[in-house]
């Protein structure tokens, strides 16, 4: 037994080698490198810019050529200087050629102060470029899709925070700039390599060797503290969450009148702490480990220097050389260099294939199916629907079965949370049923295009949204193909009694809706409900044929609510309406 149950241990151990040979060879397979974090980044590049990316690459480049000509030509004036000593001054040959030097370096100097930072504000602009692209592209995925299944999922809120770089603080973008700072002094190292080995081949190779072997080490070091804050980023969305609500004034008053301020900030230190503890264990590492990537580098240069400094004395090289081979060897050393730029390429690329992730899951529906126009005709029915939200297991529906006329009005009353609005959020196909199915005029929901059928309901929702902009957006985005149709949004405004609203404003329909904008306002929560009316109103102006009214009077006083019901056939002629509400009186 002892042989038999050894012996795959032993073909293990020696197999081990080969696997790690095997999984060497997979990691620098073409396809893994072009999928790369790192590749992909680059591959965006053209996408955000052409001419930025083209930019970019001079930009690179000169910042790769400039160390290695600066040290040659700061070689060559300080080798000149004892000859034009001995010719006795400038006025000689020998002092011309130094000024020639002299020239070439003050040369060198003012392009790299001159056209180095254009250069630069060039990358950051691309960096920008890229940003924008990206943010973009994330919004498309997450509005892809026709339902809001999406938004409601812990995995998919927490990627949408990784690709927005919420997570490590760093972006695609900022990562751009740093690469090209980073390569263009990596590429300088390799040059200063390159003139150090005219010195001496061993040298240049030892120097190279432990540069490489100190920069692998931090950047392993990078890459795992950015993978200790991606695996966190529920907690960081919480962190976030009790930060803002510190920040907002709606939570504002809550927080001052129950005293929670010492409460939140506590909760917001120890979930900062929560999420930074193992990021803070990565940084720390061994301190042994540490000692040994910095003093091996650090005693292979001062080595370098010495025999460098020794071959001058003994005149086995002239002191022009000696200056070169000194900087070559800091230049050199530069491939080892890790700092702030390095902890930017490593979480800020780490963002991107995240985003690029969400750009494949989130699909748009398939588009096209039966133009919905004027439908419903006949009616609206609901037959033998289940339904269950995702993630939950008790069924909000089991087998409903409902018919709505077209052209009436349906009532829904029922108790908070009986499913009230998921009966509007399944009919907009906001959500899927579990099973059955919903039909217009006998056609199948999931038969009809999705975007048109969406266009033909006016909703205003019990959780309406407060948009922090100007009046005409608050009640335009109920139908923004009509957007500049000042008439149908002063009919929509004055059918909900909105106009009284927008009239008494600074600059009426141009005045934010927000106390923290600029010549803004707020409104009351009645306001805000006419508003949101005049919303639905004027998608029913855009072509809207189903209004539904969930709450829609739950904000206003007893004389605005009469107000709106007595107008309520006005409102509502011709169209399909379901009002949904938990009092009998908004019934009667």
């Amino acid at each position: 037994m002892a042989t038999a149950t050894g012996e795959p241990a032993a073909q293990e151990g020696a197999s081990a080698p080969g696997n790690r040979r095997r999984r060497a060879a997979k990691a620098l397979s073409p396809r893994r490198l072009w999928a790369s974090p790192r590749i992909l980044l680059i591959r965006q590049l053209p996408r955000a810019s052409r001419p930025l990316t083209a930019l970019a690459a001079v930009s690179l480049a000169i910042g790769a050529a400039l160390p290695t000509a600066q040290m040659l030509v700061a070689g060559t004036l300080v080798g000149r200087v004892p000859a034009a000593l001995k010719a006795g001054g400038l006025d000689t040959p020998a002092g011309r050629s130094l000024l020639h030097a002299l020239a070439a370096v003050a040369g060198l100097y003012l392009f790299q102060f001159a056209a180095v930072p254009l250069l630069n504000l060039g990358t950051q602009a691309l960096g920008r470029r890229v940003d924008r692209d990206l943010s973009q592209r994330v919004m498309a995925s997450v509005l892809a899709p026709t339902g809001i299944g999406h938004l409601e999922d812990p995995t998919t809120l927490d990627d949408v925070n990784k690709a927005e770089g919420l997570v490590t603080g760093r972006t695609p973008g900022g990562a751009v700039t740093a690469m090209i700072a980073v390569w263009a002094q990596r590429l300088a190292a390799i040059g200063g390599a390159i003139v150090l080995t005219r010195f001496s081949p061993l040298v240049a190779v030892t120097v190279v060797g432990a540069a490489l072997f100190e920069r692998r080490f931090w950047r392993r070091r990078y890459e795992q503290v950015t993978a200790s804050l991606f695996n966190r980023g529920d907690l960081h969305r919480r962190t976030s969450y009790l930060r803002d609500t510190t920040l907002t004034p709606i939570a504002a008053k809550e927080v001052r009148v129950f005293g929670a301020q010492a409460w939140l900030q506590r909760r917001f230190h120890s979930a900062w702490v929560e999420v930074m503890a193992p990021v803070w264990q990565d940084m720390k590492g061994r301190p042994r480990d540490q000692f040994t990537y910095a003093v091996l580098p650090t005693a292979i240069t001062l080595g370098s220097l010495y025999w460098i400094g020794s071959s001058a004395i003994e005149g086995r090289i002239g002191l022009a050389a000696a200056v070169v081979y000194a900087q070559a060897v800091f230049t050199a050393n530069a491939l080892a260099n890790a700092g702030d730029q390095d902890e930017t390429i490593a979480a800020g690329v780490a963002a991107l294939p995240v985003a690029l992730d969400l750009e494949r899951r989130l699909q748009p529906d398939a588009v096209g199916g039966i133009d919905p126009v004027a439908m419903p005709k006949a009616s609206i029915r609901f037959e033998g629907v289940h339904f269950t939200y995702p993630g939950r297991e008790n069924d909000i529906y089991a087998g409903l079965d409902l018919d709505i006329p077209a052209g009436r009005s349906l009532a829904v009353v029922g108790d908070n949370g009986a499913g009230k609005t998921t009966l509007v959020k399944l009919l907009a196909r906001l959500y899927e049923p579990t099973a059955g199915r919903i039909t217009v005029d006998g056609v199948d929901l999931r038969q009809l295009d999705p975007a048109k059928w969406q266009t033909r309901i006016a909703a205003i929702f019990q959780d309406f949204r407060k948009y922090h902009l100007p009046a005409r957006d608050n009640v335009a985005f109920g139908a923004p193909h009509i957007a500049g149709d000042a008439a149908a949004l002063e009919r929509a405004a004055r059918r909900t009694g909105a106009d009284t609203i927008v009239d008494g404003l600074a600059d009426g329909w141009d005045t934010p809706l927000d106390r923290q904008l600029t010549g803004g306002t707020d409104l009351s929560g009645g306001q805000w409900q006419r508003i949101a009316l005049a919303r639905a109103m004027f998608a029913v102006e855009g072509g809207a044929g189903v209004l539904v009214l969930d709450e829609p009077t739950a904000s206003l006083d007893v004389r605005t609510e009469a107000e709106i019901y007595d107008r309520f056939l006005e409102l509502t002629t011709g169209l399909t309406t379901i009002v949904i509400s938990h009092r009998f009186s908004t019934v009667r």
